[in-house]
């Protein structure tokens, strides 16, 4: 779809994708935060495999989600923008090194992880939870919605 297309296209898909991810994201806002999150934008985080012009759009996306945190503060502000930055260009590089559906869902997998890995560190530090059970609950959801996403969004050759 993207693929040699020009950068003004790219830029403009990139911008829709990161603003429907807010869009998903504060429809469900009661249970977009805190320890049992579930944000409906995170199905789309998959779209970074294929189309990699997305990557920093979900990271201003998370910015400006998180926004309307009860958390908000510098940590979440600054740690989950650069965890989506990280997270994607892995996703992306892990699903080009391991071919077809499994290397897609691996990198998924990773990618969900690692937002995982990021949020319960800002609940641990922010709200004084535990790191290990907010990693947790949040790695289930993560992982539920980015293999769903996966499968529905990312196209197979």
């Amino acid at each position: 779809m993207l693929e040699g297309s020009s950068p003004a296209r790219r830029v403009a898909v990139a911008g829709v994708v990161g603003a429907l991810y807010v869009v998903l994201s504060l429809a469900v806002a009661p249970f977009a935060f805190g320890p049992l999150q579930f944000r409906l934008g995170e199905v789309l985080k998959p779209l970074v495999i294929k189309y990699p012009a997305t990557i920093p759009a979900f990271a201003v996306g998370v910015a400006i989600v998180n926004l309307f945190s009860p958390l908000a503060g510098a940590l979440e502000l600054a740690l989950m923008p650069a965890v989506n930055l990280i997270g994607g260009a892995l996703c992306w590089l892990v699903a080009r090194r391991i071919r077809g559906a499994i290397g897609t869902y691996a990198a998924s997998l990773l990618f969900a992880l690692l937002i995982a890995a990021g949020v319960g560190t800002v609940l641990h530090f922010a709200a004084g939870l535990p790191y290990l059970a907010s990693f947790a609950s949040v790695a289930v959801s993560e992982t539920v919605l980015l293999l769903v996403g996966n499968a529905l969004l990312v196209p197979r050759v």
